[in-house]
């Protein structure tokens, strides 16, 4: 049985590579915070991103997904964005094209002021 043309759509998940607070033990989880460059991908982060869009990639091939059909959506947070401008380099799509859109609301849940910051030791 054939699937129907508008339930043909494929969702791929990934998540952000290791990022500086990672590296430092901090939550970072307020808009405030997550959107500044210091809290983008760490080196070892931005080596994660690179395999993963060169994973992707081959899954894309593998199943016959055409480049121009792929979307990437992220967060606004430094750590998301670096990861899927890095994604978005691998497969050859323009970052700040149609193809690319951050969406507010895939951002993580604030944690509150009491462990904004703080070292990830202290989280409930």
């Amino acid at each position: 049985m054939e699937t129907a043309p508008f339930l043909r759509n494929r969702y791929w998940i990934l998540r952000h590579g290791k990022s500086i607070p990672n590296e430092k033990g901090l939550i970072v989880s307020s808009m405030e915070n997550g959107t500044l460059p210091e809290y983008q991908l760490a080196a070892e982060g931005g080596v994660q991103a690179q395999l993963a869009g060169e994973l992707f990639q081959k899954e894309l091939k593998e199943n016959n997904v055409p480049l121009e059909k792929v979307r990437i959506c992220f967060s606004p947070f430094s750590r998301t964005t670096h990861t899927a401008r890095v994604v978005a380099s691998i497969l050859n799509l323009p970052f700040e094209g149609p193809q690319c859109k951050v969406i507010a609301d895939l951002r993580e849940r604030y944690f509150g002021p009491s462990l904004e910051l703080k070292s990830h030791e202290k989280r409930i």
